[in-house]
């Protein structure tokens, strides 16, 4: 362990940090260079993308949270879709790939903690619909249930109109749906303005689940 991994592990709570938290530990860029580089070679430090790093997970004092990762990995954007609804436990698969909802363009990012997925999603208001959810005593911004599966319509150009291929292919159990409310449906209805697939969704599953 070298001193700029010592002081990264004194000084830090956090489990992912910045290039700018590095450089406020040693502020030469020659030194700072050849430490990080080092300190990468012998696996102490762990670069998840340009500018975000990591210590090595027997060095984290807390536990890096991937969901969480998501929201700082590419900003604005938050877990959703596939994910989400695992988490939520809505449908009954592990979901490996982080896939999140953004405002800005579609991209991938694969990384040494996995791949974070995230989809152009265009919206009146980006952030309705979304909660502040607690995993591993991490804060991370999540799709509720309805938002999760309004985005994966959108994403994936689906022409859904009711309930039937929530059960049939996403294998979602009636139970979890039963569980929606008025209040779900009416805060993101008329989100969608630019996807009309979207909007016949919501719709027809309103109807159909007779809210």
């Amino acid at each position: 362990m070298n001193k700029l991994v010592r002081t990264l592990f004194e000084r830090l709570e956090q489990p992912v940090f910045s290039a700018a938290d590095i450089q406020n530990i040693e502020p030469d860029d020659s030194i700072r260079y050849n430490l990080v580089k080092r300190a990468m070679k012998d696996g102490d430090l762990v670069q998840i993308k340009r500018g975000l790093y990591t210590l090595s997970s027997p060095l984290r004092k807390q536990s890096l949270n991937r969901a969480s990762l998501a929201n700082r990995l590419y900003y604005p954007s938050y877990v959703s879709m596939e994910y989400a609804l695992s988490r939520h436990g809505w449908i009954p698969e592990g979901v490996v790939t982080v896939t999140s909802a953004t405002s800005k363009n579609s991209t991938d990012f694969d990384t040494p903690l996995g791949r974070f997925m995230y989809k152009r999603i265009p919206q009146a208001m980006f952030f309705c619909g979304v909660e502040t959810v607690s995993i591993d005593e991490a804060s991370t911004l999540m799709a509720r249930p309805l938002k999760a599966l309004a985005d994966y319509v959108y994403a994936y150009k689906l022409e859904w109109v009711d309930r039937e291929p929530l059960i049939n292919s996403l294998r979602i159990e009636e139970e979890d749906l039963e569980t929606l409310t008025v209040r779900d449906f009416q805060s993101i209805q008329g989100n969608y303005r630019t996807a009309q697939n979207v909007e016949v969704f919501l719709a027809g599953l309103r109807k159909d689940l007779k809210l």
